[in-house]
């Protein structure tokens, strides 16, 4: 990469930031580190799966948790571990190199908007397309109880897969919870629902799973085995050496192609989920309406492509290095 390339994917990455970011600054991060963020929606147990992994690294720093739905993760964590030496022994791989694992707020956050938490997201995956760092594997977290699918979920879901692209989902892992508080009739149908209605297109062939996510259950709320598999599938991944590029489509479309933040595919997803929500919200009968009606519509004008790029994007000139 050259010099001018370098200090163009630096403007680009301060243009994104905003004071109080967290993100891997330079140097935190190896060239060899094997990222693995960890998404899903609010309170489905990101942070308890990122604890469960440290546990078995025996180390002491632990990501907050809630109880509830509620969420306690607003900003963006990394924890590094070693890699376990019979980890890496039983792939082949390194073992001094790191594993890292981002923990991400979901969508539909009690506190932050969803178009501030895909910024946030941005961010992150940015500074760590700057430090030269790849992306080893995505962990999605679904709870396969109580609720069921809903449309939100739905619309979130489409979001996830624009961060990806359609490459990278051979680096995520589709990981169910709560099956220990679930009746076992209840969970199969559920995962059956998943698989053939509404991660068809995660998913892909069933039987080959090709080029697509992989689905897998964490077992209990607090399963540090079932975590394991997980780590070890994925790098199942690096030592099959899947990772053709590490780079999710979001990262891509920032650093490489040089586009604004509301250009991106997964923000053009997310507004599309907003307008929606903003066409079934009626009209502002109460206080706490209103405060959701407004919300909805500032999230809407901030994802909003501006006018400058709009132009650009008409005369073919969106991957213009600025």
């Amino acid at each position: 990469m050259t010099k001018k390339n370098r200090k163009n994917q630096r403007n680009r990455f301060e243009k994104l930031r905003k004071p109080g970011d967290r993100v891997a600054e330079e140097g935190d991060l190896k060239p060899d580190d094997i990222i693995i963020p960890i998404m899903g929606q609010t309170g489905a147990g990101k942070s308890t799966f990122v604890n469960n992994v440290l546990k078995l690294g025996s180390l002491d720093k632990v990501a907050p948790t809630s109880d509830g739905f509620k969420s306690c993760t607003e900003q963006l964590a990394h924890y590094v571990m070693p890699l376990q030496k019979e980890w890496a022994d039983r792939y082949s791989i390194t073992d001094t190199r790191r594993l890292v694992l981002v923990d991400t707020p979901g969508f539909d956050d009690t506190n932050v908007s969803d178009s501030e938490i895909l910024r946030r997201i941005a961010v992150w995956l940015a500074a760590s397309y700057n430090s030269d760092t790849k992306v080893a594997g995505i962990v999605y977290i679904h709870p396969i109880y109580p609720n069921r699918m809903t449309r939100n979920d739905c619309s979130n879901v489409k979001v996830f897969r624009r961060i990806c692209g359609d490459a990278g989902l051979s680096k995520v892992v589709l990981a169910t919870t709560r099956w220990d508080i679930c009746p076992p009739e209840t969970g199969a149908k559920r995962e059956k629902e998943l698989i053939e209605n509404f991660w068809t297109n995660l998913l892909g062939n069933p039987e080959t799973g090709k080029g697509k996510a992989k689905m897998m259950r964490l077992r209990t709320n607090d399963d540090s085995a079932s975590a394991l598999d997980i780590v070890l599938e994925i790098l199942g991944m690096v030592e099959a050496a899947e990772l053709d590029s590490g780079i999710l489509s979001l990262q891509e479309q920032l650093m490489a192609k040089g586009k604004k933040f509301q250009q991106t595919d997964a923000a053009v997803e997310l507004r599309k989920k907003l307008l929606d929500l903003l066409k079934e919200s009626g009209s502002a009968s109460s206080a706490s309406r209103r405060e959701r009606l407004r919300s909805l519509m500032q999230q809407v004008g901030e994802l909003k492509i501006p006018l400058g790029a709009r132009i650009k994007a008409m005369l073919g000139m969106v991957g213009v290095q600025s």
